[in-house]
């Protein structure tokens, strides 16, 4: 994430400083911002290995890594950060097969992103019929899937190389998080949102887990207080306040914003059934739990609405 983005003002900064401060100076966190030390989707790996003592992962920058994890990013689930991060920790409690996706690592908290929405160039989206043909940014494979049954053409890309894809026509759009207009400058290129409340991205905060056994007992104890469920509600929380400020440069750029239809949103939740079938038959597979996993988010996602 880039020096301006709220996860690393408001979160990852904060954090540091407060261990610091909590230890008493024992323990010093320095934060590398923009991909310094390894690139976007090598955190996970590089926190196993202890390149680096904490990495940032999101999920969907590896597909087939966290299958099940996976459950998170499916279309039209979740309203804000805040809600789908709700059900994320309920999921993790719930099914061990979650923290399973997960070994090798400490799991320091895992959140939600705020709603992705329909951002584009060249021309308004507002049925099926307009996006049909549109190369759209993804990152994930759930959301390549829907994009797909919904008649674009996905292409994945990290969010780094989004701007210069948007600026030089490479893509036409993305389906990316309010947040991400405003914490990646994305606002300057592209001209159209379509709302719909497509998906959430999901995340997790990860630690080598030598270093943190290198670490005193009491320092263990600190750390463990300090981190868990309510860091990941925290930085759920900032960016559900960061999507009001894509919302709002948007705005002020005169992008045009329109809410899909009723009826049109009716079409698009029909038409990704198939995303949910194809994903719980792809986790039965892999011998795991996918029908309990996604009736249980469905029916969590209904509950903390």
């Amino acid at each position: 994430m880039p020096t301006k983005h709220v996860q690393h003002t408001e979160v990852m900064i904060p954090f540091a400083q407060e261990v610091e401060k909590a230890t008493q100076g024992r323990i010093k966190i320095t934060v590398y911002p923009g991909g310094v030390l390894v690139k976007a989707p090598d955190h996970y790996d590089a926190a196993v290995t202890g390149i680096v003592d904490f990495g940032y992962v999101v999920h969907g920058y590896t597909p087939g890594k966290f299958p099940l994890t996976s459950v998170i990013e499916l279309p039209f689930l979740f309203s804000s950060a805040v809600h789908g991060t709700r059900v994320f920790h309920e999921l993790w409690k719930r099914f061990p097969e979650f923290a399973k996706e997960h070994s090798g690592v400490k799991v320091c908290w895992v959140w939600a992103g705020d709603t992705g929405q329909l951002f584009t160039t060249k021309k308004m989206v507002r049925s099926m019929e307009d996006l049909k043909g549109m190369k759209i940014r993804t990152h994930s494979l759930v959301l390549k899937s829907t994009l797909e049954i919904l008649g674009a053409v996905p292409v994945t890309l990290p969010i780094s190389e989004l701007y210069e894809a948007l600026q030089k026509g490479v893509i036409d759009g993305c389906i990316t998080p309010w947040s991400a207009i405003y914490d990646f400058g994305l606002h300057e290129v592209v001209k159209y949102a379509t709302v719909s409340n497509f998906y959430v991205p999901s995340f997790a905060m990860v630690m080598n887990i030598n270093s943190f056994n290198r670490l005193s007992p009491e320092d263990q104890k600190v750390l463990d207080e300090m981190m868990g469920e309510k860091m990941g509600l925290k930085a759920a929380t900032v960016y559900d306040k960061a999507a009001q400020l894509g919302i709002d440069v948007l705005k002020k750029k005169g992008a045009t914003i329109y809410t899909l239809t009723k009826d049109e949103q009716e079409r698009w939740k029909k038409a990704v059934r198939d995303v949910y079938s194809k994903w719980v038959s792809d986790m039965e597979k892999k011998n795991l739990p996918g029908k309990k996993v996604l009736e249980e988010a469905q029916k969590l996602a209904t509950e903390y609405l």
